[in-house]
């Protein structure tokens, strides 16, 4: 559901949308609008906390995803088009659940500081992993695949993006919360639909 809605601001959940030119359906990933179920997710004209909220969507919307993009203010965001409507626009990524990916929780074996994980996206798939830090505390990622265009997307409880490369990476976590590990591919390459596969090692001191 996309309801006009031309104030400005925050409402119940938010997110970034910009007008855009749909690729083709075939290429598209179903996704579902995160939030309480009716409430809002702000749609913006462009990638930017500040923009115009041009409609919204609803918590539980299902939607098309066929695009995504790092934002300037520091978070990922997605191309949607509702199917209902037509419209057409950039969600944030943390209120945007792409229906085929997964989530896991990461857990450590004891005497550890690491844990590795794997497996394969195709299209804008997006696998997920989940550890709870504390701030001040370091965390890495190393990954190797079998494809350039996989990538690595560290994101803190905040929703913003620390990390967004397909390298090796450790930084200082600002806060204490759970903070997500995404791996998925570079847009050009899951509007092909392409597949990669993937090992990750993912370490906390």
């Amino acid at each position: 559901m996309v309801k006009l809605n031309l104030r400005c601001g925050w409402a119940i959940a938010t997110a970034l949308l910009l007008p855009w030119v749909v690729p083709l359906a075939a290429l598209a990933e179903l996704a579902t609008l995160q939030g309480q179920p009716g409430s809002q997710v702000n749609v913006r004209h462009s990638p930017s906390t500040n923009a115009a909220i041009a409609h919204y969507g609803l918590g539980g919307d299902r939607v098309d995803v066929n695009d995504w993009i790092s934002s300037t203010d520091g978070y990922i965001c997605y191309g949607v088009r509702f199917p209902s409507s037509g419209a057409t626009g950039w969600v944030r990524g943390d209120l945007v659940r792409v229906n085929s990916s997964t989530s896991q929780r990461v857990s450590f074996a004891p005497g550890t500081a690491a844990a590795n994980v794997g497996g394969n996206v195709q299209g804008f798939q997006v696998r997920e992993y989940v550890l709870n830090a504390a701030a001040g505390q370091t965390i890495s990622t190393q990954l190797i695949a079998n494809s350039a265009s996989l990538r690595v997307n560290v994101v803190a409880p905040t929703g913003r993006s620390l990390y967004l490369g397909g390298g090796n990476w450790s930084g200082q976590l600002p806060v204490a919360g759970d903070y997500r590990v995404r791996v998925s591919q570079f847009a050009t390459a899951a509007r092909r639909d392409e597949t990669g596969e993937f090992g990750l090692t993912i370490g906390i001191r």
